[in-house]
């Protein structure tokens, strides 16, 4: 396991899809309540994890996605409301700003087969579709009942996208079907922070809430869960499904824990516990296909 050291309170990280050393992490002051942000891009093949490029904003980066069609551009959620589009090429600062939410945007993603279409998700209650080539909002979701905090695009069905919120609702938006989700349910009993897709069965959907559970779902059987997991001591803040491993979840938690869960097995089979503060991001990179702890990046 390798530590590369950020200035201010990691929020979120993910791994470029490709180049397999290059690592984005959002940031933000202070616990992001007040204060600036830093994007930072690094190169962790090299000693100490190299910074490539960073730009510091004026508020907290609560979310980043890498484009799934320009290796050099990275997608963010803002404190201040806006999505901002970056360039490590171009240190200057944002390509882009997007700035129709009114709140917080917490969650952002990219559209891995209709690569410009971006997706956030806003404490302003709304979830927004975005064309990143035009840099226009395409489609408003008002579903949720409360700040919504994920929305992420299926890797089976391009017009899909599943959200969760503080309402503990689970919405399936469809693009192709209006403004009304085609499927939704009252996956938890608390706050939901985070969703994820099984990348192997196009019908599982992945959520964490504030309950300390994880919880798996069915599309084609909507009604109850398939299974609910527990390990964790906190909220779970995030849940990445395997990229390689079908039947393996990862998940971070505010107890400072990483969780590796076996669906099969039905439990935790990997506990991580290094980290002495609130773990609020995690990834798994595309470019290792071994053991989960060789490809895990904590923020």
């Amino acid at each position: 396991m390798s530590w590369y050291g950020v200035p201010f309170c990691g929020y979120s990280c993910e791994f470029s899809p490709f180049r397999g050393n290059l690592l984005a992490i959002g940031t933000g002051q202070y616990f992001g309540i007040v204060g600036n942000g830093k994007l930072h891009v690094l190169d962790i093949a090299a000693p100490g994890g190299q910074p490539v490029c960073e730009w510091m904003t004026n508020q907290a980066v609560y979310d980043v996605a890498w484009s799934e069609a320009n290796e050099h551009v990275l997608l963010t959620g803002q404190a201040d409301g806006t999505l901002k589009l970056f360039d490590w090429t171009n240190p200057q600062g944002p390509i882009m700003s997007l700035e129709e939410h009114s709140a917080e945007v917490y969650g952002v993603d990219w559209n891995l087969n209709e690569k410009h279409l971006i997706s956030s998700a806003a404490w302003d209650h709304s979830v927004k579709v975005w064309d990143a080539m035009r840099g226009v909002c395409l489609s408003t979701f008002r579903a949720h009942q409360n700040l919504a905090y994920a929305a992420i695009w299926s890797p089976a069905r391009p017009a899909c996208l599943a959200s969760v919120g503080g309402d503990a609702m689970l919405h399936i938006q469809d693009l192709n079907a209006g403004e009304m989700p085609v499927q939704s349910i009252q996956a938890h009993q608390h706050e939901i922070l985070t969703v994820d897709w099984n990348k192997y069965n196009e019908f599982m959907v992945v959520t964490g809430s504030v309950d300390k559970t994880i919880r798996t779902f069915d599309l084609r059987n909507f009604g109850q869960p398939l299974q609910i997991l527990h390990g964790h001591q906190l909220a779970v803040k995030r849940v990445k499904c395997h990229p390689y491993v079908e039947t393996q979840i990862v998940s971070c938690s505010y107890d400072t824990a990483v969780n590796v869960f076996d669906m099969t097995m039905g439990q935790m089979i990997q506990h991580f516990d290094q980290h002495t503060e609130f773990t609020l991001g995690v990834d798994l990179s595309l470019f290792e296909a071994g053991e989960p702890e060789s490809s895990l990046e904590l923020a």
